[in-house]
């Protein structure tokens, strides 16, 4: 319910919030180069829809849960909260330097990737503890 005209244009409607995260991997043996492969794969394959058995209907992607961890493993108290999110868009760039370069065992020398999250419900005021010692959302 708005009666103030002016703000009524100003609202309209709950938006969904996005979280952009850009990370560099650069491995510095195979063991490391491993483990950013599947790091990489892992959230290819997350974000894509899976397919019923027998093939007829598509199933959502997994979502995620996003947290800012402090000390003892706890909700950052000066960091946003999340809710729960679906991985819209994830990139990689394999090559970040500007050239191509590999390890001799094929890995690349280094990767940049760029994650775009979605959050699948919105925030309300209801959300907000006023009890709490945290930011909110």
């Amino acid at each position: 319910k708005v009666m103030n005209n002016n703000l009524e244009l100003l609202f309209s409607g709950p938006q969904l919030r996005t979280f952009n995260y850009n990370f560099r991997f650069t491995p510095r043996d195979e063991s490391e180069a491993n483990e950013i492969r599947r790091i990489i794969k892992f959230f290819k394959k997350a974000m894509a829809p899976k397919r019923s058995e027998k093939k007829m209907f598509l199933e959502s992607p997994h979502v995620f849960k996003l947290k800012y961890f402090f000390k003892n493993g706890r909700q950052h108290p000066f960091l946003n909260k999340i809710k729960m999110c679906a991985l819209r868009s994830f990139d990689v760039e394999y090559t970040p330097d500007g050239s191509y370069m590999t390890y001799d065992d094929g890995s690349m020398t280094s990767y940049q990737v760029t994650m775009n999250f979605g959050e699948l419900n919105p925030i309300y005021a209801e959300d907000f503890d006023d009890n709490s010692n945290d930011m909110g959302f």
